[in-house]
């Protein structure tokens, strides 16, 4: 079960890729409980923690939004058929968005280790996670941050995880 994400005012938090991508990407009606969030970690009221895997689920999703904007229909459609064309057309936009989380302040990268990929393979079998939830839970565990930004409800599984969500208005 979640709590908003307005609740979690203060301490340490493990940042899921949707959260990224709704900053990035935000409709309207969510953008006051996610610029407030980011306001909080830029501070330093928040110490924000997500890994490489993160930026790679969150790099492929804004190129596949992008190719949907643009050229509508399937994107995945599109990235088969001319691959190349569009990962040199919109690669330059999306890698200075990366460049910038990389950079926000108290937002740290962590680096998945080969204790983390043991810990998922298990995970997956106590749990009903698929194989990158469940290697992001192992990336927490290892951090001991149990307080996790998503929407995803899968996470509501696994017992000691806090999940706080974004609220649509």
């Amino acid at each position: 079960m979640s709590v908003s994400l307005n609740m979690f005012q203060q301490g340490e938090i493990y940042v899921d890729t949707m959260v990224f991508y709704i900053l990035l990407r935000a409709e309207q009606r969510v953008r006051p409980t996610i610029r407030d969030f980011f306001a909080r970690i830029e501070t330093g009221r928040i110490m924000a923690f997500t890994s490489g895997l993160t930026f790679d689920e969150l790099a492929y999703r804004l190129l596949l939004a992008l190719i949907k904007d643009r050229y509508g229909g399937s994107p995945l459609e599109h990235l088969r058929d001319r691959e190349v064309a569009l990962l040199q057309e919109l690669s330059p936009v999306v890698i200075p968005k990366l460049q910038l989380l990389q950079r926000f302040p108290h937002l740290h990268l962590v680096e998945i280790t080969s204790q983390d990929i043991r810990v998922m393979l298990q995970n997956m079998l106590e749990y009903p996670l698929r194989p990158r939830d469940a290697l992001h839970l192992a990336t927490m565990q290892r951090l001991n941050c149990l307080n996790l930004a998503s929407n995803d409800q899968h996470f509501d599984v696994v017992p000691g995880i806090q999940r706080f969500s974004i609220d649509v208005v």
